[in-house]
């Protein structure tokens, strides 16, 4: 893997510093990993977005006039923490509100929500959010079958409901009318994509599948995942050909001869602008055969995957109104149009005045260095507590508060051992999930010494305050939904023994399920092909094994043996939720990436407690 950076833990920090640097009306919040405007209107509506880093120019680009007024940037293809977008919110608070714009993933959406109603909750902030679903390569299309858990992803179509909002946000709306023409665009958005080769996400350093020189992936979102199906290779006019009944024919928007639309021709990140034109030229003369009308048609890098090479269109049904706001002056740093790109000019011109003002040792210098000794002064003694585990571990038929942290510390090194591993069994997923759980654990070792330790259920509680904010995606929120029901059945016990421990397990798996089911109205039990296949068994298994009065080596390894076969037994069936949602059939043959990592995990785990 060849890649311009530094490290893949500075990717995404090194980038959006570098986009900040590069548009100096906008700043980057580098510890919430926020992109804003540095003047926050607050007599108009705001509207944040965001989600995984490598889909640039998406979202980051997309801040400034008549657009978005944060992007709350994650980790590469995975979504931002929920602390995240808490600030983020809080940082662009205004008068009249703020929309949430979400794509329609896991991830996306247990962390929008969630940072959402807590910000209502403890800001009094009002808060609206809608869900883009543009791809109709997935469930309620024409395309696939309807028995998917899964719901449509948000794609490319993205970008014309960050700009028609943007526009409406920017004459004054209220929040009310701001969100209703966002949900109006929503509706009458369609995308499809295809992808002639995979991505190689930076922590990996491998694509995320292969993909044959004669054959063509059919269908795919923007994390780099496989799409519907593997297809014959096909020239440009076949490929539209193909694409523009299925995009236009569709459920979603119904067009019809006569209508207008506007257009994207979206490339994933590594096709040239030549062939895109090429695309492009394809699917104009399949539109004229079919008597639409395009009003406007863009065509380049909108929301890409990475290195990924392919493309996808979407289609915008408009009328008079949605027009209008499309037309409506933006000023981004991907987008730019309507009369307002001067202003770039002046906030560049401005910026280079204030850094030459800044050279040198200036009263304003001088005046500053009392105020950073103070602030040194103040970060010491707002330093966080350090807490020490009470006692030397006790392992056997009970396990102690010393021994359970060990346990958890053995975990986290677990993890971090296996992460391109995790993300190689993700190939199904977007390839990330090794990344996104190793980030938050190499975290929680990070903050270890602060972590509270005076019995079982406050630390695995303080485990999942760093587990939820920092692990990537939806991992946060599962993981660390997991570790906080955990910590609350331990109560504040200071040894437990089988029973416990079956319990804890128990509580840890509702907590999952809760979480989805709070996100999406259903949580995953076995045979969805997420985590829970493995999760549940182990916890079955422990539970049992106390029943039946066994010791707690045998039990362990029950647990172990049960979570691996559970992981495996996923290869026999298509994920109906989860990492592989969006693939259907074309998970069959694979195991669920969280599944086999808890697989691997309790088997280290019960190995590491036995040789105890």
């Amino acid at each position: 893997m060849k890649k311009i950076m530094n490290t893949p833990e500075t990717f995404v920090y090194d980038m959006c510093h570098g986009i900040a640097a590069a548009h100096p009306e906008l700043e980057f919040v580098e510890k919430f990993k926020i992109v804003k405007k540095k003047e926050i209107n607050p007599d108009k509506v705001s509207l944040i977005s965001g989600g995984g880093s490598g889909h640039e120019p998406a979202h980051a680009g997309f801040v400034g006039k008549g657009m978005l007024d944060a992007a709350v940037c994650g980790d590469v293809f995975a979504s931002p923490s929920q602390v995240q977008i808490y600030n983020a919110l809080n940082l662009t608070a205004s008068n009249k509100g703020t929309l949430m714009i979400i794509k329609n993933y896991s991830g996306d959406c247990m962390n929008f929500n969630g940072a959402g109603s807590d910000a209502v909750e403890d800001l009094g902030l009002n808060i609206e959010a809608v869900f883009v679903n543009d791809d109709v390569a997935v469930q309620g299309s024409s395309y696939t079958n309807d028995d998917y858990v899964v719901g449509r992803r948000g794609v490319a179509g993205t970008m014309f409901v960050h700009k028609i909002a943007g526009a409406l946000a920017e004459q004054g709306k209220d929040l009310k009318e701001v969100k209703r023409v966002a949900q109006k665009t929503i509706d009458n958005l369609a995308s499809l994509g295809f992808a002639l080769s995979s991505c190689t996400p930076p922590a990996k350093g491998t694509p995320i599948f292969d993909l044959a020189e004669d054959k063509i992936e059919f269908g795919v979102g923007i994390h780099g995942e496989p799409g519907k199906s593997t297809d014959d290779f096909m020239s440009s006019d076949e490929l539209a050909a193909k694409i523009v009944p299925l995009v236009s024919d569709n459920a979603v928007i119904k067009l019809k001869k006569g209508d207008e639309i506007a257009v994207i021709i979206n490339g994933f990140g590594a096709t040239p602008l030549s062939e895109l034109y090429i695309f492009n030229n394809s699917v104009s003369k399949e539109i004229a055969k079919r008597g639409y009308k395009v009003y406007k048609t863009l065509v380049g890098n909108y929301m890409t995957s990475l290195d990924m090479e392919g493309a996808s269109v979407t289609f915008l049904k408009l009328d008079d109104e949605l027009k209008s706001l499309l037309d409506y002056p933006v000023n981004t740093p991907a987008l730019v149009w309507g009369g307002v790109a001067d202003e770039s000019a002046q906030a560049a011109l401005e910026a280079v005045k204030a850094m030459a003002k800044a050279i040198g040792f200036t009263p304003a210098a001088a005046a500053a260095a009392p105020k950073a000794v103070k602030a040194a002064q103040k970060a010491k003694e707002d330093a966080p507590a350090v807490y020490e585990v009470q006692g030397k571990p006790v392992f056997g038929e009970t396990i102690n508060t010393a021994a359970f942290v060990e346990i958890i510390d053995k975990m986290a090194d677990v993890i971090i051992e296996n992460e391109v591993p995790f993300c190689d069994a993700d190939q199904m997923g977007d390839g990330d999930f090794g990344m996104s759980i190793a980030k938050g654990f190499k975290q929680l070792k990070a903050d270890w010494a602060t972590r509270k330790k005076a019995n079982i259920g406050e630390f695995l509680l303080s485990c999942s305050e760093i587990i939820k904010e920092y692990c990537g995606g939806a991992s946060g929120p599962i993981w660390g939904s997991a570790f906080r029901y955990a910590g609350k059945a331990a109560g504040d016990k200071q040894e437990i023994c089988l029973a416990d421990l079956a319990a804890i397990m128990q509580a840890a798996n509702t907590g999952v399920y809760e979480t989805g089911k709070k996100s999406f109205g259903k949580g995953a039990v076995v045979g969805d092909k997420t985590l829970v296949d493995a999760l549940k068994p182990c916890a079955d298994a422990l539970e049992k094994a106390a029943r039946d009065g066994k010791d707690m080596k045998t039990a362990l390894k029950a647990g172990a043996k049960a979570a691996v076969d559970g992981a495996e037994s996923t290869k026999s069936f298509k994920a109906a939720l989860g990492r592989a949602g969006t693939v259907g059939d074309k998970s069959i043959g694979y195991p669920d990436a969280g599944a086999y990592g808890l697989g691997v995990i309790f088997t280290e785990l019960a190995n590491f407690i036995c040789s105890k």
